[in-house]
């Protein structure tokens, strides 16, 4: 374990290069919040309430969850993946006394942990400057389920895109893999739009798959829109499914990285 705290604590240390990504992470944080400033004040100008949100409601959810967002670096490690699998350097990876998966998932880790603190600050000025009255659950449980889901979230989102990587060994051009996932990921976590709005039926569907617990149950627990029983729901959910994704990255590994040709190989 100390190995991979070693990982998270040199990738936290690195994020002090990128300066400008990190500011612009910030700026985008706080334009999601002023989209939905403006879109949603629209919409509640004639109405008091949509999908069990107030205007006051939806807002804190979008800060919430514009901070979860701000917060998920795990994109990067199918760029990451992709581009040392090309490059023939990743067979460091191989060789170093360390799972693969597990050196990503912490350096994800580190990079997120950097990344929060001005998330942070990103929703507090969005707060003032929007005049968003916070909602925030007063329940214990909520709150602790949606702490757990967070980092449990991003864990899955990390095999997800190690995953994509992976398939470089296969395809070597997985630019599609990551556009289609990107697109559709984007949506069905819950950052564009609350998952409470969308049809029933989709709802029932999503509730069964990991992607909305990444975004939208822990912004609802933390907003007082559901409960700790979704909450602990979405927990099963994740965990279930982000061993199988450990089951299927260790398999496609084991079975494509035989066919690597790589620097050091």
């Amino acid at each position: 374990m100390r190995k991979y705290l070693a990982v998270t604590s040199t990738l936290f240390k690195a994020q002090l290069v990128y300066r400008f990504e990190v500011a612009m992470t910030a700026v985008s944080s706080v334009g999601t919040v002023l989209f939905a400033w403006v879109l949603w004040g629209a919409a509640f100008s004639e109405r008091t309430a949509i999908g069990g949100f107030t205007y006051q409601d939806m807002l804190s959810y979008y800060v919430i969850s514009s901070f979860i967002v701000s917060i998920d670096k795990s994109n990067n490690v199918c760029f990451e993946v992709s581009k040392k699998i090309r490059g023939g350097t990743f067979s460091k990876y191989m060789t170093i006394p360390a799972n693969p998966q597990l050196y990503f998932l912490f350096q994800s880790f580190g990079v997120s942990a950097y990344y929060a603190l001005f998330a942070l600050l990103s929703a507090l000025f969005s707060v003032g400057a929007f005049g968003v009255k916070l909602s925030f659950s007063s329940d214990p449980a909520s709150v602790l389920c949606a702490i757990l889901l967070v980092p449990l979230g991003i864990s899955f989102m990390v095999s997800l895109r190690y995953f994509i990587g992976l398939l470089t060994f296969k395809f070597q051009d997985i630019g599609f893999f990551i556009h289609v996932q990107s697109g559709s990921v984007t949506f069905i976590t819950g950052s564009i739009i609350p998952i409470v709005l969308l049809p029933k039926t989709v709802q029932s569907i999503l509730r069964f798959l990991p992607f909305s617990h990444v975004i939208y149950t822990p912004a609802a627990l933390l907003t007082g829109q559901t409960d700790a029983t979704a909450g602990f729901s979405g927990l099963l959910v994740l965990l279930g499914w982000t061993a199988i994704m450990a089951v299927m990255n260790k398999a496609v590994y084991n079975r494509l990285r035989v066919k690597f040709d790589g620097v050091g190989v």
